[in-house]
Parts: structure tokens; sequence; C-alpha cells
């Protein structure tokens, strides 16, 4: 069991949140950057598995790809905090857990596209929360609950029955589903801490293989005649 200090109140809602999505915490780096650069080093030493295998910083597109504000590949939306890691792959690649966890759901949102969502439940904080991943844009997943446990879960709340995923399970296979561009296929990845009835936190799944956070180029752009010519290029 790995343990971490709490950390609701080292954290503060995501800004410029569209009203589409679910609201989310993230790390509060104004007033807590030495406590989170702690978190960062400590949970780097877990060493989580890329989930395409490969070094990761392979397929990010430095524009967008990255945990922090940018232009929305999509929408075009200039400062939209994205809150994960999108890698470009090529379709159909196959997408793997980056930690040993528990099948907490897999289906279909409109942003999310086939997703897959895990619990990790031996990474937890002192507060409550539990490390969670999130694999999205998914042509659809290749692990699912079954009928019978689908039922078992809605009367339990959730809670059982427990399905593992081992590292060597196949997610899924990269694709463009959900809010996606559609000549891009890949996976976006999305790392979370949560708990019942609380907002989740998510966090900058770069820093867990990598010391120094990246950001996206377009992070400052919002001039809409230099973010016309970024889609034009």
């Amino acid at each position: 069991m790995i343990h971490l200090p709490p950390i609701v109140d080292k954290s503060t809602l995501r800004p410029n949140r569209p009203l589409f999505e679910e609201p989310y915490a993230i790390p509060d780096l104004e007033h807590h950057a030495d406590f989170w650069k702690e978190v960062y080093r400590f949970l780097k030493t877990v060493s989580f598995r890329s989930p395409v295998i490969r070094d990761i910083k392979n397929y990010i597109d430095q524009r967008f790809g990255y945990f922090g504000f940018r232009v929305h590949p999509v929408t075009r939306e200039s400062q939209y905090f994205h809150a994960g890691l999108s890698l470009d792959l090529t379709r159909n690649r196959k997408i793997y857990p980056i930690y040993p966890g528990v099948l907490e759901y897999a289906g279909y949102g409109a942003v999310n596209g086939y997703y897959v969502l895990l619990s990790h439940p031996d990474i937890v904080t002192e507060d409550g929360y539990v490390f969670h991943s999130m694999y999205c844009h998914l042509k659809k997943p290749l692990i699912k609950f079954n009928s019978y446990q689908k039922m078992l879960r809605e009367i339990s709340l959730g809670s059982h029955p427990i399905v593992p995923v081992s590292i060597k399970t196949i997610l899924g296979t990269a694709a463009s589903s959900g809010l996606a561009r559609e000549q891009h296929p890949g996976v976006y990845l999305e790392c979370s801490f949560r708990k019942f009835g609380e907002t989740p936190i998510v966090i900058d799944p770069f820093r867990l293989y990598y010391a120094r956070p990246k950001h996206n180029t377009t992070q400052h752009l919002t001039n809409p005649e230099e973010i016309e010519e970024l889609f034009c290029s």
C-alpha cells in the first residue's frame, strides 16, 4: 500500500471549465508548489508503465498534448485547461494500463468517446482519495462488465464485483471517438485522485514519468487570427 499526505486542501478548482465538462480540481501550484513537487517526485518512484509500452514523449503534440493551458485542437478555444495527456498514435495501437488496478467503468461519453476508468486502490491519500487512471477516445473498450456484473454494481453502488486488471490487459485501441480530431487518432490519459461524493483532483500524467513539467506551446495564444493560422499550417 502506498500512502500519500492529504491533498484536498492543496488543490484548487480547474480554471476555464467548459459547461459541458464535469468539474475537476487541480494541484494548487501557486500556493503549494513545493508540496506537489514532492508528491510528483514520490509518484515517479512507483515506476508507472507507459500506456503504449514505449516512451510517451515520442507521441505528444507540443502544441496541444500536455497537461495545462492550450488552444483546444477541436473547438479552437483559447486558454482551455487540458486535464490530462494526449498521445497521437496510429489507429488501432494497443492501449495498456499504466499500473495494475480495478475496473470501474467501460463505456461511452460524448466528450471522452469510448473510455475505460480504472482505480488503483493501493495508492491512497490520508484524506481518503484513491488514485485512478482513465483512457479515452478508444475505438471500443476491450474490457467491460458483463450484464450480471453491471446489475451487482448497481445494487452495491459500485463496490462489487471487483474486476482486477493487470498491466498486460489490453484496454482498447487508439481511435478518435468522442470530442477528438478525426484525422489524429490516439488516446487521452487522465490521472486523478477520487473520493466518493467529492470533486476529483486531476494531476499531470507527464510528471509520473519525468521530473520536469512540459507546457503546450499554445498556452498563451489568444489572438483569433494566430489561432486560425495554427490550423491552416
